[in-house]
């Protein structure tokens, strides 16, 4: 099933892939090469082939040696940068992984109850006299 091929489409075509009906898609070479003949249609793919032409002269200078220096020096100092970023990062971590188990390991010493040694067997029911006791002493006043 082919679609019909009007002029706007015959311009989008030589938009697309230019002046030359053997490069546009199979389904439509047969009716832009029929268009071709038409007064309209030459003067949509004269119009494509100049552009094509300015296309195909076109040519772009090879960039100088000091642009390739200058990539080159950019290229290593961001990557210096990044390192050296990435360095401080992982220091940061190794600091407050630090600080994090400082902490945790002061919080569960200062919430243990200090052992009594010298009670005894009857020391489980003399728990409640030092509740508030901690390793580090009396926190609720009452002295003992």
């Amino acid at each position: 099933m082919t679609d019909p091929l009007t002029i706007d489409r015959v311009r989008d075509l030589a938009a697309a892939y230019g002046a030359a009906v053997a490069r546009w898609p199979d389904r439509y070479r047969a009716a832009g090469a029929r268009l071709a003949t038409t007064p309209a249609g030459a003067a949509i793919l004269a119009e494509a082939a100049d552009l094509d032409a300015r296309l195909d002269r076109w040519r772009v200078e090879a960039p100088g040696l000091d642009l390739a220096a200058q990539i080159a020096t950019s290229g290593a100092i961001a990557t210096r940068r990044a390192a050296l970023r990435l360095r401080w990062w992982w220091s940061g971590v190794g600091i407050a992984a630090t600080l994090a188990g400082a902490a945790a390991g002061t919080a569960a010493v200062a919430m243990s109850v200090p052992i009594d040694l010298g009670h005894g067997v009857g020391a489980a029911a003399d728990l409640g006299a030092i509740n508030g006791s901690t390793s580090f002493g009396d926190i609720t006043g009452s002295d003992r």
